[in-house]
């Protein structure tokens, strides 16, 4: 067991490595996803839609696997869009869906996230397009026509939740707070493991990480 010791050492260390940078730049990510849902919300709620998809875009384009604040940002758009195409408000449905496409295209990397909804919505503008006023140049409606009540209500209903980024952070700083407690705690002064002092460490480290994943992806 002393010569494995440093071995399992060292992959500990390595271990909290890996979780600290990967969990912070994902925490980092989910925040400001969320900080920009909050942002899209207070604009709905005045009546900006435009401000309201540039926000939703932004808040798309910070994008983790699963996160909540990114399956928002697509139905808020995918939802603004819908409305202005039934109101007759073209400028601004084709504003929302440019939004759709750019995030999506923007945040590609193995696969193109919400891949789907960025195809509706190339479909989409090409209709709107080709149905569009000639010459153009023709003044829409404002887009504040928009009922601001049903905004509104979208932006209340799909705002980020206090608990679930406090239930990230939570998780996070109990990941790291075990991984660090099983490095400092769970080797004796001859480097060998001591399972004894090593096991509610691991148990913490264990229940943050189980967190951080069924917060991140079930939310």
């Amino acid at each position: 067991m002393s010569e494995r010791a440093p071995n399992v050492r060292a992959a500990l260390r390595v271990g909290l490595v890996v979780f600290v940078v990967g969990g912070g730049t994902t925490l980092r990510v989910v925040l400001a996803g969320e900080a920009e849902i909050a942002a899209g919300t207070v604009a709905l709620e005045a009546g900006d839609v435009d401000e309201a998809i540039a926000r939703s875009e932004s808040a798309a384009s910070w994008y983790a696997p699963g996160a909540p604040h990114v399956r928002i940002a697509y139905a808020r758009l995918g939802a603004i869009a819908a409305e202005a195409e039934s109101r007759k408000l073209r400028a601004t449905a084709l504003a929302a869906h440019r939004a759709v496409v750019s995030a999506s295209r923007g945040s590609r990397w193995i696969v193109t996230p919400h891949g789907h909804d960025a195809q509706r919505s190339v479909d989409a503008i090409a209709r709107l397009e080709a149905t569009g006023p000639r010459p153009p140049g023709t003044a829409d409606e404002p887009a504040r026509a928009i009922e601001h009540a049903q905004l509104a209500a979208l932006g209340r209903s799909a705002a980020p939740r206090a608990a679930h980024t406090a239930a990230l952070v939570g998780a996070f700083a109990a990941m790291v707070v075990g991984l660090g407690a099983l490095l400092r705690r769970a080797f004796d002064a001859t480097g060998r493991l001591d399972a004894g002092r090593a096991r509610l460490p691991a148990a913490i480290a264990l229940v943050g990480a189980v967190g951080y994943v069924v917060a991140l992806f079930l939310a």
